[in-house]
Order: structure tokens, then sequence, then C-alpha cells
């Protein structure tokens, strides 16, 4: 398995983002870490409007509008993290990892942008996700 470190394109999967927006978290010392090698070793970021669209949701949720725009701006100006639009290659590289794998509609969504976007290594808490073939996947508990 490929370690962070050796990573040159990471994908982020919602969850591990919100741990790290959860001071509190448990693996909120994981995901500082995770960030320092990734800004250390300049490893490219990059996440899915899906990710985006959950954790604005939460926010609007919590009568957050203010952080929400915030997200909004992270994921489309930081010069490491790149939010990769969903397009037509997305969409069928999406349906083929739904079919082979029993995915839900999100799950394929969020991997094959993963795929398409030449992610060398996806980091979720989804357990599910280690048994996808094609995708070098590590989870949260993993690396605490």
């Amino acid at each position: 398995m490929i370690r962070v470190e050796n990573s040159r394109v990471l994908f982020l999967d919602e969850m591990p983002i919100r741990r790290l927006l959860e001071f509190r978290s448990e693996y909120y010392p994981v995901m500082l870490h995770i960030l320092d090698i990734v800004y250390e070793r300049k490893i490219q970021m990059v996440a899915s409007p899906i990710t985006l669209a959950d954790l604005s949701l939460k926010a609007h949720e919590k009568g957050q509008p203010v952080l929400a725009r915030e997200f909004k701006e992270f994921f489309t100006k930081s010069s490491q993290f790149m939010l990769r639009e969903i397009d037509a290659e997305i969409a069928a590289v999406s349906a083929e990892f739904r079919g082979k794998n029993h995915l839900s509609l999100e799950d394929s969504l969020q991997l094959a942008t993963a795929y398409v976007t030449g992610a060398d290594l996806v980091l979720t808490e989804n357990e599910a996700w280690k048994d996808i073939s094609d995708m070098n996947v590590v989870t949260l508990s993993e690396l605490a």
C-alpha cells in the first residue's frame, strides 16, 4: 500500500475533512499530521463537489451560511487543493464502479472522481472502499 508520504495526488473523502474541522475528533491529530506531510511534500489534494455539498449542508443545518461560503472559498481557491467537477468521464467510470462493486451513486461518484483525477491514494473512513481493486484506499483508522 502506498503511504501518504509517497503520494502525488491524494483524494479526500468527506469524513477526513470533517474530522479536521471537528477539533475534538479522535482523528484530528491524524489529519493535522497528514496536512503537514501534504504541505511539506507539495502533494495535490483532490475532492469532489459531493464533499463540498455535504459539508456545506451541515453548515447550513447549523445555521452557519458564512461557514458554507468559506468551504466554497477553500475548495475553489486553495493552491494545493483541487475541486474536480463531475463530468461525462467521471459519470462513465462511476457507472462501471457502481455495477462492479454494488456501490451507492454517491460512493461511486466519489471513487470515480479519484480515479479519473489520477489519485494514487484515497483517504476515507469508509471501510467498504478498501474492496475496490482499482483504487489504493487507506482509512483514518489505519493511520491512527
